[in-house]
């Protein structure tokens, strides 16, 4: 192959005309969860063009969905090849594919950088502290002076989180839309309560061992979801929680001093979760807490191929696919339609009351705002619900109540994805990438609320770019 290649651009200059003529060639057909190497030898089967390029360069366990419509092949490429860091070029009847490094690519994006020193309670370098961006995969420990760096970081809108054992959390905002750089030192407070409660929590759990177990059940089943994902999650340090339980107003509160490491084997992350509170009263559940995210290694190229579609899988639908469509102005293309819903009671999806991504978005020059009455629903019509979502979501008997037997069994194929969303606010506010500035401004439920931590990836997730 490296032998071809040579000839070929020593050919280039002589062919580049002939290559030209033929760049009007057109394309039909449509490609789903197809791979590249699949859709490239359909394309030599059309057009009788030959593609040369060495194998190693192309995504690893990447599907892709594409369609074209009559359309020319330079323009059918350019499409297929986003994201993927591959560039082409025509010589006679052959296309010649080339890799674009990453930094190249990341030059070209408005990316910056955060960096600072973090201190102890005495001012002094503080090292092995943890600093990200909360949601992310961004995040290192300060060295042995303390100093650290984020890097690489995409233009939006985050929580950047200071962590140590021994000390309290800090948390900033932080944003930058335009790249470049910016400082951000910190001192850490030490968390004079951490040593007290270490005992307590221990005694308590030893005392109430099966209530204990009890409570721990109903957690795990909040934080992480009912999902398949869920299955394949395990909390691994489930030792550091406590719990407090009304039993005369069925509250059960949860809260840790240290974080929770949780292992999603079915997404192929090692999730860091930061507590900060925990409620469940009666059907009502409200928990928010601060995460960081790490790759897991795949034991074989296999395993990393399922971690890969399962990633997609997650990311298609969820809200944040929901947001950037929205932004980009493609929420049919994407599959999402969106409705008008005056109640949850009264839960009916009607034609007649279909919006536009216009009805519900506005742009105020340096942020977006989500403004609309009532309650709004999201139907995302390329994927299924689960079996698991009928079987065990309470939101189905509000959702599809007429379609449930006095048996209680529900007599109805899996549909589209229904999620609705209700503003807490007048209007939420969201930065030019999409982030919600707001984070309680806004509640949902349906397919959003039963997905849970198992079901999440990083908010700097790019399905066609995993660095898996």
């Amino acid at each position: 192959m490296r032998a071809r290649l040579v000839i070929i651009f020593c050919l280039l200059v002589s062919g580049v005309l002939h290559g030209q003529s033929r760049k009007n060639d057109r394309i039909n057909g449509s490609f789903t969860d197809a791979t590249l190497e699949t859709i490239l030898d359909s394309l030599t089967a059309q057009t009788d063009y030959f593609f040369s390029y060495n194998s190693e360069l192309l995504p690893k366990g990447s599907l892709y969905t594409i369609s074209g419509d009559n359309l020319p092949i330079d323009q059918f490429l350019s499409k297929l090849l986003i994201g993927t860091g591959l560039k082409y070029s025509f010589f006679k009847d052959q296309i010649i594919l080339n890799y674009e490094p990453p930094q190249q690519v990341i030059k070209k994006k408005n990316f910056f950088t955060i960096s600072g020193t973090v201190f102890d309670e005495n001012n002094q370098p503080l090292s092995s502290a943890n600093i990200f961006l909360d949601g992310t995969t961004i995040g290192v420990s300060s060295d042995i002076d303390g100093n650290y760096k984020l890097e690489s970081i995409p233009p939006g809108y985050y929580d950047i989180v200071f962590s140590h054992v021994g000390y309290e959390n800090a948390v900033y905002q932080v944003s930058e839309n335009n790249g470049g750089a910016r400082i951000q030192n910190h001192q850490m407070e030490l968390d004079l309560g951490q040593l007290e409660e270490v005992e307590v929590i221990s005694n308590r759990i030893r005392r109430n061992e099966n209530s204990w177990l009890a409570h721990y059940t109903t957690f795990k089943k909040e934080l992480l979801g009912q999902s398949e994902n869920a299955e394949k999650c395990v909390i691994e340090n489930p030792e550091v929680l406590n719990f407090t339980y009304d039993e005369s107003n069925d509250i059960l509160r949860a809260f840790t001093q240290h974080p929770l490491q949780i292992r999603n084997d079915a997404l192929g992350y090692r999730i860091t979760y930061f507590l900060e509170s925990f409620k469940k009263e009666k059907t009502d559940l409200r928990y928010r807490g601060k995460i960081r995210f790490r790759n897991s290694e795949p034991l074989n190229g296999n395993e990393r191929r399922e971690w890969r579609k399962n990633r997609r899988d997650s990311f298609y639908g969820s809200f944040n696919h929901f947001k950037q469509s929205l932004l980009n102005g493609d929420l049919k293309k994407e599959g999402f339609r969106i409705y008008r819903l005056k109640s949850i009671d009264n839960f009916e999806i009607l034609k007649e009351n279909e919006l536009d991504a216009s009805d519900i978005i506005v742009f105020k020059g340096d942020h977006y705002e989500l403004d609309f009455k009532n309650h709004l629903v999201v139907e995302f019509r390329k994927e299924k619900e689960s079996e698991l979502f009928l079987r065990k979501s309470g939101f189905v008997d509000i959702l599809y109540s007429k379609s449930i037997s006095p048996e209680g069994i529900l007599i109805r194929e899996p549909g589209p994805q229904i999620s609705v969303i209700r503003l807490l606010r007048g209007s939420v506010r969201l930065d030019l990438s999409g982030e919600i500035m707001d984070r309680f401004g806004m509640t949902t439920y349906g397919y959003w609320s039963w997905e849970r931590t198992s079901d999440l990836v990083p908010i700097n997730y790019d399905p066609k770019f995993d660095n898996l």
